[in-house]
């Protein structure tokens, strides 16, 4: 939720897949409102097969109305654990849909993913997204359930950054980590002496920072500063 760019968001996602135990990870998201250069798409993964070729397909009508795990997000299902011979903690509803699913995991078993979690999301902005982690080893999905809950909200993390950053004007400025933690704890309310004693930095410095942001921002004051960074969502409260 402290991500300033995507890169970050990249970053702090592959972090995450290896510390919950998986080798890879991709994100697709369907736009409501196209980027600036006209795309109305987004994706990012760090598979090493040509499993990263399938994404970039991901936004053609035909993937739109076919794919199970696109379908899935915009029907408003669970995330789900799978393996490569077809099987998940739970069985799709209507038997086109199962029978697709179990298409989709065996060809990602071709690809060397044998296990994984597909998080299914949504938002405002968004017509669909989903995020997968993925395994090479052959896994009974019933082994990564413990790990579905933390994943959902892992994601739901990620997904409401990337939101955000989408939705931030281009002409917002960069805040540095220390200003940004010296801004929130300004929002709260505490003054720069509270504030020099959480960060254990001088009150001067905190002053410093402060008049760094409102220079940044185009405001006079903390209290506009604040306002100002949450409204471009630049903090989050």
């Amino acid at each position: 939720m402290r991500a300033n760019t995507m890169d970050e968001v990249k970053s702090f996602t592959a972090a995450y897949t290896k510390a919950i135990g998986f080798e890879h990870h991709g994100y697709a998201t369907k736009l409501r409102e196209p980027l600036s250069g006209g795309a109305d798409f987004l994706f990012f993964e760090d598979f090493d097969s040509d499993w990263s070729k399938t994404y970039p397909r991901l936004f053609t009508p035909q993937a739109e109305q076919t794919d199970p795990r696109i379908v899935m997000s915009r029907e408003g299902f669970p995330a789900a654990a799978w393996n490569s011979r077809g099987r998940t903690n739970y069985e799709p509803p209507g038997a086109s849909l199962a029978q697709r699913t179990r298409k989709t995991l065996i060809q990602a078993g071709e690809f060397g993913l044998h296990g994984g979690i597909t998080v299914p999301s949504w938002s405002p902005s968004t017509h669909w997204a989903f995020t997968t982690f993925t395994h090479k080893a052959v896994l009974d999905p019933r082994e990564l359930i413990p790990l579905i809950g933390e994943s959902v909200y892992f994601v739901s993390c990620m997904h409401a950054a990337i939101d955000r950053l989408l939705r931030r004007p281009r002409s917002a400025p960069r805040l540095s980590e220390r200003e940004c933690e010296v801004l929130r704890w300004s929002a709260v309310g505490k003054t720069s002496w509270e504030i020099s004693m959480i960060l254990r930095i001088s009150e001067r410095t905190v002053n410093f920072h402060l008049q760094q942001v409102s220079r940044k921002l185009g405001v006079k004051g903390r209290r506009a500063a604040c306002a100002r960074a949450v409204a471009l969502g630049l903090i989050l409260l």
